[in-house]
Formats: C-alpha cells, structure tokens, sequence
C-alpha cells in the first residue's frame, strides 16, 4: 500500500521513526485544507501559507507528542485556528496599539495613571519603530497601518515578495525583542481591554 493511502494514524507512527515519506503524505493531505482555511479568514495568500507552512513543520516537530484515533483533521485545524488568534493578537498589541485603545476604551473606567502609560507607550512603540531602516519601516507601515497585501506592497514599492517578506519578518522580531520593554505599560492597559471584551 502508497503512502498517501495510509490512514493518518499510521503515519504518525512512521513519522515517529523520521520516516519522511509518512511526512509527506500527510503533507500533500492536509496543506491544502488549512491554507484555504487559513485564507478565508486573512485574505493575504503569503501570511495564509507562512502560517499553515508553521503549522505543518510542527507536526513533524512535535510528531512524538501526538497521539490521535482516527484522523488528523481536529488537531490540525485547532493548531491554525491558534495561529490565526496569535497573529491578530501580535498584530493589535504590536503594530496598533494606539489606535485599539482608543477606538475601544472611550467608554471605560481609566486608572489614574492611565493617559501617563498611553503616551509612553506611544513614545516607546515610535522610538522603536524608529530604529528601523527607512525601507523596512515603510514596508511595516504599509502592511500594518494601511493592511497592504505582501504583494500589493512589491507593486507600490518596487520590490519582490520575497524582499517584503524579509522586511515584515524582521521588523516583527525587532518588535519582539522590545516588547519585554513595553509589558509594564501594555499589562494595565491590556487589562482594561479584557473588560471591555466581557461587557
């Protein structure tokens, strides 16, 4: 019996022995599924595929932990879902955060320390972006801000996808490596968007 006509469960277990052919049989099985899934709900086609790409190579990264009955499909649509949840959170509390506050907190109760923390976080979120080359913070701006497609920036930018995507990758792990810096501002003010998200 081929592989592609193995259930998901057996291939599992010979993706256990670091059987790549297994691997890719479940590949070619289920990339498809999550990527459209993950395209319907961001409509970007490189952020759709960078996302389902993660979530794909972690299960050949995790195919020890898993331990499954039937077939695949739960787990591998729980595991984009998630995906999709980390990169709209990462993007609100990263690239928008000003704005959200705004927009959403209007209405509720502010500490009184409250305007203090939103201006050093205003202050902190543009030193930090500051500290991106020229290109690479009008690449981040355009996707962030005005929520530019990868390609719609290559166009308006002259450059490739692939120089794009370089761009956003590295600005969101320059923001990563600040954002322990911004926590003790962003805590009280997240806090404050939990509530609002219960009323």
């Amino acid at each position: 019996m081929a592989f592609k006509d193995l259930p998901d469960h057996i291939l599992i277990e010979k993706c256990r022995e670091d059987n790549l052919q297994a691997y890719d049989a479940l590949f070619f099985r289920y990339f498809k599924k999550i990527y459209s899934f993950a395209l319907s709900s961001l409509h970007d086609e490189d952020i759709a595929k960078e996302l389902s790409m993660d979530v794909m190579l972690r299960l050949w990264q995790k195919k020890g932990d898993i331990l499954i009955e039937a077939d695949l499909s739960a787990y591998l649509f729980q595991s984009i879902r998630n995906a999709l949840y980390n990169h709209w959170r990462r993007k609100a509390v990263l690239t928008r955060p000003i704005e959200y506050l705004e927009d959403n907190l209007a209405h509720v109760s502010r500490p009184a320390d409250y305007n203090l923390n939103h201006k050093e976080l205003q202050h902190l979120y543009q030193e930090k972006l500051n500290l991106l080359s020229p290109q690479r913070k009008q690449v981040f701006r355009l996707s962030r801000e005005e929520n530019m497609s990868y390609s719609e920036i290559a166009s308006h930018l002259n450059l490739s996808i692939h120089t794009v995507r370089n761009h956003i990758n590295a600005s969101l792990q320059h923001f990563r490596d600040h954002l322990q810096e911004l926590a003790t501002i962003l805590l009280p003010i997240l806090a404050l968007i939990a509530v609002l998200a219960k009323a």
